[in-house]
């Protein structure tokens, strides 16, 4: 009797990735009462369904891209082989890459800006460099209206 049970569990365990393999090359999609789309390696009973052919990924070279510090690199002709979704992501990294290039801009002016009046708010006499190359002192007027310019962007631009 245990030698038989052994034996099922054996049989079993061999022919589950067998079965596993065989379905797992075809996906199922259909759309419910509710308008939700759905998706299964499993074909479901009394509902219209979408079949949809999975290629096999044993088969496929892991990466046929070249690679460069840590990048894929995409000829012209692969980019045009993406898929929407594919293509979408791509757009998604590169808006985030200029967001974030403009986040660190935008730190770095402020920094420059707390700089500036940690210089000229405290002193009654600022002296700055000319475009003649001449040291001068900077007027009362003018250095109370850039410290209150730049209360005022720093305020606004910068959290």
């Amino acid at each position: 009797m245990i030698k038989t049970l052994f034996s099922l569990v054996l049989i079993f365990c061999l022919a589950v990735p067998a079965v596993a393999q065989e379905s797992g090359r075809q996906m199922y999609r259909w759309t419910d009462e509710n308008g939700v789309v759905h998706f299964t390696d499993q074909r479901p009973t009394g509902q219209d369904v979408t079949v949809i052919d999975i290629p096999d990924s044993s088969s496929q070279p892991a990466s046929d891209m070249p690679q460069e510090e840590g990048k894929a690199v995409r000829s012209a002709e692969s980019a045009e082989q993406l898929s929407p979704a594919q293509q979408r992501r791509e757009e998604m990294a590169k808006r985030r890459e200029e967001i974030l290039a403009a986040r660190e801009k935008n730190e770095k002016a402020c920094v420059e800006m707390r700089d500036e009046l940690a210089q000229i708010e405290p002193n009654r006499r600022v002296f700055f460099t000319n475009e003649d190359g001449e040291v001068e002192r900077m007027d009362d007027v003018v250095r109370t209206d850039r410290v209150a310019e730049l209360k005022a962007k720093i305020a606004t631009d910068c959290q």
